[in-house]
């Protein structure tokens, strides 16, 4: 099975009420859903260009159930690799002088 890479959109929410049938009480639940989009490729036949590639965007969902609990523990390991990346990305900059430099250095070389 191939994967592709599915690019996140946006966030929607539906909130409503569960049946606890243990205690007979009412509990508030969320339904999250998570936008997607993915590229996906397929061969026109129809067209007068036969056998041409053409590209669409195909827009796809992932829906998760969860309580007051489950969505403050989501922004908790949101929040943590919020600042993973932040740490990603000063480590980028670092990163990218360092090839910036050597660039100019290999161009500094060959005009000699």
């Amino acid at each position: 099975m191939a994967t592709s890479k599915k690019f996140f959109v946006g966030v929607l929410s539906n909130t409503h009420f569960s049946v606890d049938y243990n205690t007979n009480n009412l509990e508030p639940q969320i339904e999250v859903i998570l936008l997607t989009q993915e590229v996906k490729y397929k061969i026109d036949d129809e067209d007068d260009d036969e056998g041409a590639i053409k590209k669409a965007i195909e827009v796809g969902e992932f829906r998760i159930f969860t309580s007051l609990e489950g969505v403050n523990d989501m922004i908790g390991k949101l929040q943590a690799m919020a600042s993973q990346l932040q740490n990603f990305q000063q480590l980028s900059v670092g990163v990218n002088q360092l090839i910036e430099h050597s660039k100019k250095s290999n161009s500094d070389g060959e005009k000699k």
